[in-house]
C-alpha cells in the first residue's frame, strides 16, 4: 500500500471542498456548530480524502498486474468503495453545516 503522505489529491475534488470550507470561514455560514467541530471534520475529510486516493491507485496498480494478484481484487475493492463511502458522508455532512 501507498504511504498516504505521497498520495495526490484529486485537485478537482479537493478544489470544491476546500472552496466550501473557505467560505464557512469567510461568512456566518456554520450554525449552530463551534469551528472546533468544523476544523474536525475538515481534518477528517482530508484524511479520507488521503485514504481513498490511496485505496484507488492500489486498485489501479492491481488491475496493471492481473492476472498475478486477481485473489485481492474484491478485497481492495471494498475497501475503496467503504473509503468512499466514508469520504463522501463526511463531504455531506459539512455541507449540512451550512445550512
Amino acid at each position: 500500500m501507498f504511504d498516504l503522505m505521497q498520495c495526490s489529491v484529486e485537485t478537482d475534488e479537493a478544489q470544491h471542498w476546500l472552496s466550501i470550507i473557505e467560505e464557512s470561514e469567510n461568512e456566518e455560514f456554520v450554525k449552530g456548530c463551534s469551528m472546533e467541530n468544523v476544523d474536525e471534520l475538515k481534518a477528517k475529510i482530508k484524511k479520507l480524502n488521503q485514504q481513498a486516493t490511496a485505496l484507488k491507485m492500489d486498485l489501479h496498480d492491481l488491475s496493471e498486474d492481473l492476472p498475478t494478484g486477481w485473489e485481492k481484487i474484491m478485497e481492495v475493492a471494498q475497501k475503496t468503495h467503504s473509503a468512499y463511502e466514508s469520504l463522501d458522508a463526511a463531504k455531506k455532512q459539512l455541507a449540512g453545516m451550512a445550512s
